[in-house]
């Protein structure tokens, strides 16, 4: 089970610290420094090269939309890319005469001015619509057939305390190695792991309780449910690994029974006996994973927010203070091969999905929710989502997508994510786009 994943609803709580910033908030001046324009900003003469190099945000702008450019020129031939080449050249005047026009820097240095919060709203506005194209001319996304969010409300109504004013606390998803079923996992309110399962069907929304709910006595009764310690699935069953309260009251998941318990949609069972191969499934599911700090460049060990790897890759974001997170990666095993900052943003970027079978991570950009290739670099967007959303499963065919959003599920169009709107939960069934001729 994923621990990033698990402490979802804590990180929520840091969302007044978000890096990005909002559309009429401009965060103070920063030097050019951490992360890197598309441009070398210690040579920025021009009033529009300068302002941008003084916002880490629009340095994060600049280059991640120099990389998609670059890709988009590699993926285009002939008239097409020599288009490619003159609709940018286009695009660089129009940002600059609609956001900076003939304004000195001197009169953009000041951050509380008008003019300074003007053209940095519509500067990173900008960015990120030109971005969206040139991704999507450099791979075409995911398409969703269909979207809709996950109807909860039996869910709800049975554990209403996972409502927190518009959020709701949801600690975890899992998908079924077939895609029919989700497992929906409940967080605790006394320890720091969910304490309940449910099933969701994919085809009709029904729910039913994979595991006992919570006991709400104090002190509470011998052998009442804790903790799910971990999932397994084996078709369309669904294994839990559930840690009981002990006689003594230990909140200790180490010192104290435990119980497996089967679900399938037609109910659930405890399991007197745990078949061999179960327990090795659960055994493998709980196994911490196995990758050493030390392999991660040591300016970031002390950093480091979530870690994982393959045999191939390492991933991981680092903390860089006052709500800053980068998401990174790097080729193993050689200790000294070059880091890729693959994105740049807030704490969203540790909910991140990681495929360890394709060496692929699914994490939440200011485009929407982002699917990246490790080996190549390449990255292609998924449809229908938009910046804040974040990822919370994938199927292990990559054809069925989970994420959260404060949006209508399928609304790719709005730039920031009201925090007062109602929490969602969307699923869509995704079809890979056909390769070009």
């Amino acid at each position: 089970m994923n621990r990033h994943v698990l402490s979802r609803f804590a990180k929520a709580a840091l969302g007044g610290l978000l890096a990005l910033g909002v559309f009429g908030t401009l965060p103070a001046a920063a030097a050019a420094q951490s992360i890197p324009a598309g441009f070398d900003c210690t040579k920025a003469e021009r009033p529009v090269d300068r302002f941008i190099c003084a916002y880490a945000v629009l340095r994060w702008q600049d280059l991640a939309l120099s990389r998609a450019y670059a890709a988009a020129k590699a993926a285009a031939v002939g008239p097409a890319r020599d288009d490619l080449i003159q609709q940018q050249r286009d695009w660089v005047r129009e940002r600059d005469r609609r956001c900076i026009a003939d304004r000195s820097f001197k009169e953009l240095s000041s951050a509380s001015s008008p003019p300074a919060k003007r053209a940095y709203d519509c500067l990173d506005m900008v960015y990120l619509d030109r971005r969206r194209v040139l991704q999507d001319l450099a791979a075409p996304p995911l398409l969703p057939s269909t979207i809709a969010p996950l109807a909860l409300a039996p869910l709800l109504a049975a554990r209403p305390d996972i409502q927190v004013e518009s959020d709701l606390r949801i600690a975890g998803i899992q998908v079924s190695p077939d895609g029919t079923l989700l497992a929906i996992l409940l967080p605790s309110q006394e320890i720091d792991l969910p304490d309940q399962v449910w099933l969701y069907r994919v085809a009709d929304g029904t729910l039913v309780e994979a595991t006992p709910r919570p006991d709400q006595q104090q002190p509470h009764p011998d052998d009442a449910p804790m903790a799910i310690q971990a999932l397994a699935w084996q078709g369309g069953t669904l294994y839990a690994h559930v840690t009981l309260w002990g006689p003594d009251g230990s909140g200790n998941p180490e010192r104290n029974a435990s119980a497996v318990y089967a679900a399938t949609m037609a109910g659930r069972q405890k399991l007197e006996t745990v078949p061999h191969a179960i327990q090795a499934l659960l055994d493998r599911a709980a196994e911490p994973e196995a990758i050493d700090p030390d392999e991660v460049t040591a300016g970031d060990q002390d950093a480091i927010s979530v870690l994982r790897g393959n045999h191939d890759f390492l991933v991981w974001t680092v903390d860089l203070g006052r709500g800053t997170i980068e998401l990174r990666t790097r080729k193993r095993p050689p200790p000294g091969a070059p880091v890729y900052r693959a994105a740049w943003g807030s704490w969203e970027l540790g909910s991140f999905l990681f495929d360890a079978h394709r060496s692929q991570i699914a994490y939440a950009a200011d485009t929407g929710i982002i699917l990246l290739d490790l080996a190549t670099h390449g990255d292609r967007r998924i449809a229908g989502t938009a910046r804040g959303d974040q990822p919370y499963a994938r199927s292990a065919d990559q054809s069925l997508l989970v994420w959260s959003t404060r949006n209508a599920c399928g609304d790719e169009s709005l730039t920031a994510q009201n925090d007062s709107a109602p929490q969602r939960f969307c699923l869509a069934h995704l079809t890979t786009p056909k390769a070009r001729p």
